[in-house]
C-alpha cells in the first residue's frame, strides 16, 4: 500500500493514495494496520480506489472483517467517498450507523474527513 502522512491539529495521519493499493482482504487490513503501526498513528483516510468492489456489498463480510481489524487495533478510519457509492443497497444504511460512531466514518470530501480524524 502506497500512503502519505498527513499531519493534522499535531496528529498523523495514514493517508492510502488513490492508486496505491487495494483493501481486498484481512490481510491487506492487517497491512494498514500494520503501516500505522510503522509511522505510530491511530488514523488512516481511505479513497474508494482503495476499497475493492466487494467492501460495498455487505454480504461479502469485507467491510466489517477490515473495520473489524481497525477496531481491535484501535485504529480510527475514515473513507472519501462519493455519493453514488454510499447510496448502493444496504451500504447506505451502513454508512448511517457507523457515521454516529467514533471508529469509521464516510465522508464525501477529504478536507472534512481529516478534520474528523485530526480533531479525534
Amino acid at each position: 500500500m502506497e500512503i502519505q502522512i498527513v499531519e493534522f491539529n499535531g496528529n498523523k495521519i495514514i493517508e492510502c493514495l488513490p492508486e496505491g493499493g487495494v483493501i481486498a482482504s484481512e490481510n491487506d487490513a492487517l497491512d494498514v494496520v500494520a503501516l500505522c503501526g510503522e509511522h505510530l498513528s491511530d488514523r488512516v483516510l481511505l479513497h474508494p480506489t482503495n476499497l475493492a468492489p466487494d467492501f460495498f456489498q455487505l454480504r461479502s463480510g469485507l467491510a466489517g472483517a477490515v473495520l473489524l481489524k481497525f477496531t481491535n487495533y484501535h485504529i480510527r478510519a475514515a473513507a472519501v467517498l462519493s455519493p453514488k457509492l454510499v447510496s448502493q443497497g444496504h451500504f447506505r444504511e451502513f454508512v448511517m450507523e457507523t457515521n454516529q460512531g467514533n471508529q469509521f466514518r464516510v465522508f464525501y470530501d477529504r478536507e472534512l474527513a481529516l478534520k474528523w480524524l485530526g480533531n479525534l
